[in-house]
Formats: structure tokens, C-alpha cells, sequence
């Protein structure tokens, strides 16, 4: 389960613009450089996502990752990144907020709080939250 979603970047009068594709086409930013366009593409994408969940709303899901040139993947920041992945790990265990608290122990409220942005759970929760899901939590440095 990922949360990379496909931008197009291209050069423009010397400036770098950067677009998310549907449903996230109104991801739009630039930079100086491809690099920089993809930092502040980084920062855009963790903004909308992180309203949406916020919100509420549906988490779109990524779109596959195309091979064309001007293509690339974006993740957001993990302070969003962790609670869409929560979130759909949930949801596609079939359980709702309360049920998965129940499961837990704890309160339906603290469940909402490591779906909402901005959280920062400790690993053993995350990893314990995961783990009533069926998942297990895996750790990456790229």
C-alpha cells in the first residue's frame, strides 16, 4: 500500500511548473529547478491531502506511476502519508472507527486522531494499530 501519486513537471519560461493528474489536477505549483518543483509539489500535495482528510473527504487513490518522460511520483509528508494509510488499511478491513477502538481498547476519538494530519503516533502504536488490521508496519529508508 503506497501513497505516491503521479505528477507532470515541464519546463515553462525558465521555471519548472508541476501538476498532479485527476483527481488531483489542482495540485499545481512550480520551482526553479525539476527538484525544487518536486519539493514544493511535495508540500502542495501534503496540503490538499491533508484538508481532505481533515474534511473527511474520500482519499483519491494514486493513479499507477507511468513511465513517461516529465512523469514522476510524489508521496506526501508522513504527517498525512501515515494517517491515509491508516485510514485505508481500516477501511479495507471492513471495520469503522468505533469497531477498530473496540479492538484497540481505546476510544473511537483516538482512532479519529491517527486518521486526522498532522498526527505523529509512536511506532508501537502505529504498529499495534496495524496489527488489529491484519498489516504489519514495515520500515523503508531510500
Amino acid at each position: 500500500m503506497n501513497v505516491i501519486y503521479p505528477f507532470r513537471v515541464w519546463e515553462e519560461d525558465g521555471d519548472y511548473l508541476i501538476q498532479g493528474f485527476e483527481p488531483l489536477e489542482n495540485v499545481l505549483t512550480y520551482g526553479e529547478s525539476i527538484k525544487d518543483a518536486i519539493k514544493n509539489g511535495r508540500e502542495a500535495l501534503t496540503g490538499v491531502l491533508g484538508a481532505m482528510l481533515d474534511h473527511g473527504q474520500k482519499i483519491p487513490e494514486p493513479l499507477k506511476l507511468s513511465k513517461a518522460k516529465g512523469v514522476y511520483g510524489i508521496e506526501p509528508d508522513p504527517s498525512v502519508a501515515i494517517p491515509i494509510l491508516v485510514r485505508k488499511a481500516r477501511e479495507e478491513a471492513g471495520l469503522t472507527l468505533v469497531e477498530l477502538a473496540t479492538k484497540l481498547g481505546v476510544t473511537y476519538q483516538a482512532v479519529q486522531k491517527w486518521e486526522r494530519s498532522g498526527t505523529n503516533p509512536k511506532v508501537a502504536t502505529l504498529s499495534r494499530v496495524l496489527e488489529a488490521l491484519g498489516r504489519r508496519l514495515e520500515l523503508k529508508v531510500a
